[in-house]
């Protein structure tokens, strides 16, 4: 009469997987709801019972006042958070078990035997949902607690009302009724073991393209997201730019290239030319503000994205970000070879394509080479600039290190 808990289908062990607490209470007073639409079936049984003179109509109301009492006890334990620190917080058994004590009672009072019949099928319907939630060895403790339930039952009838039990009969419908639960509980342990195993398939799966995104956009150098999406990243931008209200400052693009990096390769050999790269990368994503874009280009070329800021903004964070990387130290290179960058800033118009902002970007960035290298300087097309760090629009080449 009770249906298994959809959260425990969802969980895992992962993170990303599981859900959040809020979400799987309400999974689980849902799962409660949907067994009160079981109770409402056999109150229906019970009616029907009630009319065609089988059953006193009394014990259909006893019946559903139990049903009432019992899912709202449920719901109380799982709003008031009590169920999250059982061993089982779907509560799933508990409440199959709950549901058999109201059913028992009115197939005490049914006057037909053959009138017991669809409440044990109706048994059978909660321990199929059972079979979505609990494990092997809990349905088969379960299916024992059923079966045992219905001999108390025909005990009961024995004492108090033999009339009206055919032991011969019942004798038989025992056997089934336990052949049937046993059946059950097997088949619900082979499920059990498919869904584990789908389960882990989903993991692979999730972990598989996990590693595919972060191959597709993040530089294995640097760990920043790479020239792809970079472009991703320019891309949303523009298109938010679209959206936006009116008055909103425009963002900044910065490009950022490590001087004389070719020397360094050269002098010291890659695998400190390697290290260069990670603590460039490194230094820039830790002086972002919350917000702020980095990637890599390539080589050893990085872009800074600084949405709605001002040049005069820029420029101070561009600084800020060339200071850092000139502290940098670098096993295997000398204190004396300081690391040094030169940045290109330009301010990107909502008219723009990405191309023409980051060609003024890299147009700055040759001129801040040309002016001698470890400086910053805004494109000529930006405002709010001093006038010794505004580029003067040197032919479009590209940049050198």
């Amino acid at each position: 009469m009770v249906p298994g808990d959809p959260l425990e289908l969802e969980e895992a062990p992962r993170e990303g997987f599981v859900r959040d607490l809020k979400s799987a209470q309400r999974l689980r007073s849902i799962r409660v709801l949907w067994g009160a639409a079981a109770y409402g079936a056999t109150a229906l049984i019970a009616a029907g019972c009630s009319v065609a003179g089988l059953l006193e109509a009394s014990r259909v109301v006893h019946f559903v006042i139990a049903a009432v009492v019992i899912n709202a006890t449920f719901l109380a334990l799982i709003a008031t958070g009590v169920n999250s620190r059982l061993r089982d917080p779907s509560l799933t058994g508990a409440q199959v078990i709950a549901a058999l004590w109201p059913t028992i009672y009115v197939m005490y009072h049914v006057t037909e035997p053959q009138a017991r019949m669809p409440f044990l099928l109706m048994a059978m319907v909660a321990m199929l949902f059972g079979v979505l939630a609990l494990g092997f060895r809990r349905m088969l403790v379960l299916g024992a607690v059923v079966l045992g339930a219905y001999l108390l039952l025909l005990a009961a009838l024995l004492r108090g009302a033999p009339e009206r039990v055919d032991v011969e009969v019942e004798a038989v419908v025992v056997f089934a009724y336990a052949v049937v639960l046993l059946q059950v509980s097997f088949l619900g342990s082979f499920i059990a073991g498919l869904r584990r195993s789908l389960k882990e398939r989903n993991l692979e799966l999730h972990d598989t393209l996990g590693k595919l995104e972060e191959l597709a956009t993040r530089d294995p150098l640097t760990r920043l997201p790479n020239r792809r999406a970079v472009m991703q990243q320019l891309e949303r931008e523009q298109s938010r730019l679209q959206r936006r209200h009116p008055g909103r400052l425009d963002p900044c693009v910065c490009l950022i290239d490590i001087d004389h990096f070719k020397r360094i390769n050269d002098s010291y050999g890659h695998q400190v030319g390697d290290e260069v790269l990670r603590a460039v990368g490194g230094t820039i994503a830790a002086t972002l503000r919350k917000g702020d874009f980095a990637g890599r280009l390539g080589g050893e070329e990085f872009l800074l994205l600084l949405p709605e800021c001002a040049p005069a903004g820029a420029l101070a964070a561009a600084e800020r970000v060339r200071g850092a990387i000139a502290a940098i130290e670098v096993s295997g290179l000398p204190r004396r070879e300081r690391i040094d960058v030169s940045i290109g800033i330009a301010v990107h118009r909502p008219v723009e394509s990405l191309e023409g902002t980051l060609g003024r970007a890299d147009r700055a960035l040759y001129a801040a080479k040309q002016a001698g290298r470890a400086r910053v300087v805004l494109d000529t097309a930006s405002t709010d600039a001093p006038s010794d760090q505004v580029a003067s629009d040197p032919a479009d080449q590209p940049s050198s290190s």
